[in-house]
């Protein structure tokens, strides 16, 4: 069966050129044209049309790493609260995404317990420290996932166990 117009079985038309039968010959030379216009890049063809970015075209996710602190706490009036940093591997399509991603991390990690003396301990989010994109996403041995500057060592070691030779 044929096409009104286009004088030819539609089941023979390649699948890369569209039907032009009902438009003026000049019209259906230059959408045909438009149809067969690719970039030649060796072994495969990218189409122009879909290498557009539309209104509504979303960014690829990139990874982000994100530094979250929990800090338990007790009504036990000897308790010395507890606090977990903890650095996460996230993707996204911003920082505002990466950054709300992490706060539903640290939400999850959330949890109440009664512990060997039988009081109740809570982990709770406390902050979102920050959100980087990671820069080198490779993740081959040596890639950088994290890395921060601080002045202050003598801070940083009263806190770091592992400087003091202590176990956590």
């Amino acid at each position: 069966m044929s096409t009104p117009g286009s004088g030819s079985d539609p089941s023979q038309t390649p699948p890369s050129e569209p039907d032009t039968g009902d438009l003026p010959d000049e019209l259906a030379g230059e959408l045909a044209g438009e149809q067969q216009r690719s970039i030649n890049i060796g072994s495969g063809t990218i189409d122009p049309h879909e290498q557009r970015g539309g209104v509504f075209a979303t960014a690829d996710p990139e990874p982000y790493v994100a530094v979250v602190l929990i800090e338990s706490s007790s009504d036990a009036p000897d308790y010395e609260p507890l606090y977990e940093e903890s650095f996460v591997l996230l993707t996204a399509e911003s920082e505002d995404e990466a950054r709300e991603k992490a706060r539903e991390y640290g939400k999850q990690h959330e949890v109440s317990y009664s512990d060997e003396n039988h009081r109740l301990v809570s982990w709770k989010l406390k902050h979102v420290l920050e959100v980087k994109q990671v820069e080198d996403a490779t993740f081959d041995d040596g890639s950088e996932l994290y890395s921060r500057i601080f002045r202050n060592y003598s801070g940083y070691h009263s806190f770091e166990p592992h400087l003091g030779g202590e176990e956590p």
